[in-house]
């Protein structure tokens, strides 16, 4: 093995040194403070080193102990790096002699003699891709000269007499930044020190240490070393203020198994612990008890609400930490509340994010009700007929609860619904199981509001005079058309059965389009054979219909856990139904048994949804659980798509306005709002911003998910010890920081490196929801609240997204302006790492409350059809339009949908022109997909989409033909304009002028199209 090449002794820019503490505050033995240096070159952590004078002479090296108390499995392997404060330079004869996790000997050359140096004791290189970062700690290398190494270093064979080497001091230890640090709580305990607490507590089940909510415990499987120092509590004091949702903070640490924990609360003004009591995401009590392994610390958090008139009083509070076998413990919180009371905190403002009174909005409420948003209208019930009507749609059962019929009043053109009516089954949908007969009790409806009813049935199932099976069934239509059904089938004795089958038929003319179980967005196939692989596809849905009416068949059971989605899917897949896919062991092999399939035979579409031979086990029920959305969800309304112009960058207002555009989109990572879902950190310059673009007539709207969190909201750490509720399980590792101070059992997210921001992936469906939709309120309220928001993917359901829109478009109306805006962008998730999903079958359930599609990155717009198009990208089936991104997008197949690029990216403003002149914000708009549109061109490879004005028409051509096509205009007998000149204006960057006589033909390139107006 070759020798490791020498280091040269290269200039490093002069690190500065901002602040610092005294020992026992931020580190146990030295000052502790916040340095100024390369990070990314020397890493987060260094310790201030001094030579002093006279100790130089002829000593050729120092020796220097760095108590560094490390959570590194192996400080030996890291590299170390001493640098010499006054020339900066690099020192290249350092030995390190000893390296534990508890201290590090280093010996070193005092290059510029007496004088401060720097030891950095954790450099690191941040591999990976550049927003997916993965660091490692630097490789200890060999880099001191071979003969001074062997005339400084220790052995034990050198005469006893061998001088001892002069010490440097040690005089504090330094981070890059107050986040970046160690101090208070990721120094570890030595060994001595751990074994006299545990001496001193031997027979504890486990011990408590409160400790300030300033100071979030981050560390799993160690102590920090004040704990120990200082030993466990019985009380904890400090100051309120009166209306705040205090934060009491306990670090539990097991010294044995613990099952069972729970913590009591008594306090006069009531409280809870977060870990295990609070409100779950749909308004329900939650609560649950927690396991704790000996040898690891769970962070409780237990949130003491301060009454309002409580100013200059004292909050007494006990907390108690009980564990299944094991003694009770008991925190007395005493609270000084402040004698002058804070106007914004009674008012409701949470203040200092650092003080955590966030976390309070775990368990908000807010928005949890049946009431209905635009612009959707009751659920209306006729119980004699079993007929539920909603917007455009309508539902009626058969006698078991299911649906018997699904009937669609949108129009071919999707804007409006009062069209005629088109029924999509042929047959009423069943449940079967060979051999088995139903009996039905009658159907018990219920109205629980404008936006939902519910209904129930009991199913007693027969076979030979005898009742083996029963099956409990309840309904659920929600007023945007999603139709929920948890069926439970319960063996009465135990069964043997060749399947039980969902079976939906269809009429095949009026479900010409499909997408979904691997089947891309466009025309249906004749048939298809689909069984489930969850490791490795994210599919359970299947959407078949028209454009003016459909239906998705969404197969579900008991167990069923939102995935991660993107590029995160495998991370968390979905959870195997047990009883759609059946899996059985068949001799060696683990299989599958469930599935789908499609036939198409003498004009009807036939879907049946198996779940294959099984023994149906007496008491052992199973839940068939499935959700039907009927789609469209609503009108399009294309004039208002246009007048809605995206700026997706938060550039000057005015300048914006002066482009044309009419809505903002401020992105994370941009001065408003620097850090990644969570805009509240930097309120106070976002509403500044958003103010601007309102005195300049402009709608603005904020990026803010779930999907991930930043690592500036002081909450993540409290977060991760939620025992995963809140944060997705995963490898861990990513950027530094989470090494450092997130430990394990995480997912590494994006980083943003401008601004240096670091995330974490979340579950998606948790009580983070209630959090989520409580900040979004505080986002929106007043005069410079924001307009809406833009979604970058979304990681929560249908229950939470209608959450969203109630609470921003409730905001808009206190406003008294029109609201709020939603767009929702998407990258093209039909890939293999990302589970095979199409982005719109995906978010199907979250479309009734968006105002628009993005979709967005890896999508294809030259080489796939128009029905493609029509299905996966536009929109438009489920009564949305969208925008294009990959590559600009193609223009001129855009416009036959009304699509267009986003500006910046994408100059707009031509078209924007066009649209201004010509009227198309009023105009009427008929696609190419309405069979009664008014347009057509003679070749059916080239769509024609026309928008109807008071002057006359404009019609958008786009060729998907493979040649250079020379086309004319079919106009239908009441479009008056045969005989009229047909002009392409000049549109800077997509067309030149032409005139056209009538009947003349009129050019088309592949790819490619034109704007054409007819009588202006």
């Amino acid at each position: 093995m070759p020798l490791p090449s020498p280091v040269s002794s290269a200039t490093i820019s002069p690190p500065v040194t901002t602040s610092h503490g005294k020992p026992g505050i931020g580190h146990p033995e030295v000052e502790g403070g916040t340095g100024t240096w390369d990070k990314l070159l020397l890493g987060n952590h260094r310790f201030v080193m001094e030579v002093h004078a006279g100790s130089t002479g002829a000593a050729p090296a120092h020796r220097v102990v760095l108590p560094w108390r490390r959570q590194d499995k192996d400080p030996s392997a890291v590299e170390v790096i001493v640098v010499s404060e006054k020339t900066a330079l690099r020192v290249r004869n350092v030995v390190v002699e000893q390296a534990t996790r508890e201290s590090g000997t280093l010996v070193f050359e005092a290059i510029d003699g007496a004088g401060i140096y720097f030891a950095y004791y954790l450099p690191y290189a941040m591999l990976g891709k550049p927003h997916y970062p993965q660091a490692q700690y630097l490789p200890r290398r060999l880099a001191a000269e071979p003969a001074w190494a062997a005339a400084v270093v220790r052995s034990a064979w050198a005469p006893e007499e061998q001088p001892e080497l002069p010490h440097a001091s040690v005089l504090r230890y330094e981070a890059a930044s107050e986040r970046d640090s160690f101090a208070p709580m990721n120094f570890t305990a030595r060994t001595d020190e751990l074994e006299r607490l545990r001496s001193g507590h031997a027979g504890e089940a486990f011990l408590v240490f409160p400790e300030d909510r300033l100071n979030p415990i981050s560390m799993r499987g160690d102590l920090p070393a004040h704990w120990v120092i200082n030993g466990p509590a019985g009380t904890f004091q400090a100051q309120g203020h009166a209306g705040e949702d205090y934060v009491v903070q306990l670090g539990l640490y097991a010294q044995e198994d613990l099952e069972g924990v729970t913590v009591e609360v008594r306090s006069p003004a009531g409280g809870h612990c977060i870990n295990t009591h609070g409100v779950d995401r749909h308004g329900a009590p939650w609560h649950r008890t927690l396991a704790v392994p000996a040898g690891e610390v769970q962070a409780l958090y237990v949130i003491l609400p301060v009454p309002k008139d409580a100013a200059g009083t004292t909050l007494s509070a006990v907390l108690t930490i009980e564990a299944a076998g094991c003694h009770a413990q008991n925190v007395a919180v005493t609270l000084d509340v402040a004698p002058e009371s804070d106007s914004t905190i009674l008012s409701g403002d949470f203040g200092d994010p650092r003080l955590l009174r966030r976390l309070a909005w775990l368990d908000s409420p807010m928005a949890q009700d049946t009431e209905l948003v635009a612009p959707f209208t009751a659920v209306t019930v006729d119980v004699p007929n079993r007929s539920l009507a909603i917007l455009g749609r309508s539902l009626r059962l058969s006698e078991s609860g299911l649906p018997a019929q699904v009937t669609s009043t949108f129009t071919a053109a999707v804007t409006s619904t009062d069209g005629p009516a088109v029924e999509l089954l042929d047959a009423p949908v069943s449940l079967e199981i060979d051999g088995v007969g139903w009996e039905f009790s009658p159907i018990e409806f219920t109205v629980d509001g404008p936006g939902r009813v519910t209904w129930r049935c009991h199913w007693a199932g027969r076979t030979d005079g005898k009742t083996p099976v029963a099956l409990e069934l309840n309904g659920v239509l929600d007023a945007e058309g999603a139709v929920t059904y948890a069926l439970r089938l319960t063996p009465e004795d135990t069964l043997d059965v060749n399947d039980v089958g969902l079976q939906l038929g269809f009429h095949e003319a009026a479900v010409p389009l499909a997408m979904g179980l691997g089947v891309p967005g466009g025309r249906r196939p004749e048939s298809l054979d689909w069984t489930w692989e969850v490791s490795s596809k994210n599919q359970d849905a299947l959407w078949l219909g028209g454009v003016n009416a459909g239906v998705q068949l969404a197969l579900r059971d008991g167990s069923y856990e939102r995935p991660l989605n993107t590029n995160f899917y495998r991370e968390k897949p979905l959870v195997e139904p047990v009883s759609w896919a059946n899996r059985q062991e068949d001799g060696s092999e683990n299989t599958v048994r469930g599935g789908v399939t499609l036939r198409t035979a003498e004009g009807s579409v036939a879907v049946r949804a198996f779940s294959g031979a099984r023994t149906l086990k007496e008491g052992e029920p199973l839940d068939f659980n499935f959700r039907l959305l009927l789609t469209p969800f609503k009108p399009i309304e294309p004039g208002k798509h246009l007048s809605k112009r995206y700026f997706h960058e938060p550039a000057n207002p005015a300048h914006i306005k002066a482009a044309g555009a009419t809505v903002v989109n401020v992105h994370h990572a941009t001065a408003p709002a620097p850090y990644i879902n969570d805009p509240l950190l930097t309120h106070e310059s976002l509403r500044e911003y958003v103010a601007g673009c309102h005195r300049n007539g402009l709608k603005a709207k904020i990026y803010n998910t779930v999907r991930e969190l930043t690592f500036h909201s002081p909450e993540l750490l409290p977060l991760l010890h939620l025992d995963h509720e809140i944060f997705s399980d995963g490898p861990g590792a990513g950027h530094i920081w989470l090494q450092e101070h997130a430990g394990r059992g995480y997912v590494s997210a994006w980083f943003a490196p401008n601004v240096e921001d670091i995330a974490v992936v979340t579950t998606g469906e948790s009580r983070w929801e209630n959090f989520y939709v409580r900040s979004l309120a505080e986002l929106a309220k007043g005069e410079d609240g924001i307009d809406g928001i833009y979604l970058d993917d979304i990681a929560y359901d249908r229950h939470a997204m209608a959450r969203v829109r109630k609470v921003l478009e409730r905001a808009c109306r206190e406003r008294g302006v029109e609201g709020p805006e939603i767009d929702l962008h998407s990258a093209n998730q039909f890939t293999a790492h990302d589970g095979y999903a199409s982005s719109a079958n995906l978010y199907m359930e979250q479309l009734p409350y968006v105002d628009r599609l993005w979709l967005g990155e890896y999508f294809d717009y030259d080489t796939t059809d128009p029905d493609y198009w029509l299905v996966e990208l536009s929109g438009i089936p489920f009564g949305l339009m969208g925008e294009m991104l990959e590559g600009g997008g193609n223009p001129w197949r855009g416009m036959v949908f009304g699509m267009t690029g986003r500006a910046p990216a994408v100059d707009n403003r031509p078209l924007w022109e066009f649209w201004a002149r010509h009227g198309l914000e009023q105009a009427h708009m008929r696609g190419f997909w309405d069979p009664h549109g008014p347009v057509t061109a003679s070749h059916p490879d080239v769509r024609a989409t026309t928008w109807l004005t008071d002057q006359g028409m404009v019609v958008a051509l786009a060729s998907w033909a493979e040649q250079t096509e020379h086309v004319t205009l079919d106009f239908d007998a009441g479009a008056a304009a045969t005989g009229a000149v047909t002009k392409a204006p000049a549109i800077h960057g997509f067309q030149s002028a032409r005139s056209y006589a009538p009947g003349e033909a009129i050019t088309i390139e592949p790819q490619r199209g034109l704007l054409l107006t007819i009588g202006y």
